[in-house]
């Protein structure tokens, strides 16, 4: 089954169960659950108290193949520990004094090519969120990596992507290039997006 936690970014990020992916109901749903979840294989949800609505949703846009929910929501895990997992979170301000130094984690950038023509980290590597699944062997298994998109919520849905294919070394950068910006840290061209 695909497991699908529809929870805000920060919340699956401190503590989800593992395996699951989480596309946030909050943001663009029926967008990125049309892009990444299978018609395939069944589909568990996991939220608080909307769960309803997220399997409804679902089925607006073709996936009929929701066949439940987790029960409680992540409260059903609390005599389970061993099947939580969690993805850190870094800010800009830590991320550029990690960029800095030596054993500098691998950056990716999972906005659409368009926007990272736009403006981007120096030191980003580019795979648009569409293509983490299949191009993950481009990024680096030995080293840590942060992810970041524009504000969060695609950062967020690559994290579950990397961690579900067992990558372990993952973390999300809060607040995306816009927090990057805001925070008046260097871009390639130099800081040409405002927020």
């Amino acid at each position: 089954a695909q497991l699908v936690d529809v929870r805000e970014a920060a919340d699956f990020e401190g503590a989800y169960l593992a395996g699951s992916i989480n596309i946030g109901l909050k943001g663009k749903y029926a967008t990125w659950a049309g892009s990444i979840l299978s018609h395939d294989a069944p589909i568990d949800v996991i939220g608080d108290c909307d769960e309803e609505e997220a399997v409804m949703r679902l089925g607006r846009i073709g996936f009929d193949n929701a066949v439940g929910y987790l029960k409680d929501g992540m409260e059903a895990l609390n005599d389970h520990p061993e099947l939580i997992r969690k993805v850190s979170r870094i800010t800009a301000a830590a991320l550029a004094e990690q960029v800095s130094s030596k054993g500098k984690p691998f950056v990716l950038d999972v906005r659409s090519e368009k926007e990272y023509g736009i403006v981007h980290l120096a030191d980003g590597y580019n795979i648009p969120l569409t293509h983490v699944r299949e191009r993950i062997a481009e990024v680096p298994a030995d080293r840590p990596v942060v992810v970041h998109c524009e504000g969060g919520y695609r950062s967020a849905i690559a994290c579950s992507l990397m961690t579900q294919a067992g990558r372990t070394n993952v973390s999300d950068m809060v607040g995306g290039i816009k927090a990057w910006i805001a925070t008046k840290l260097p871009t390639v061209p130099e800081n040409t997006m405002t927020c």
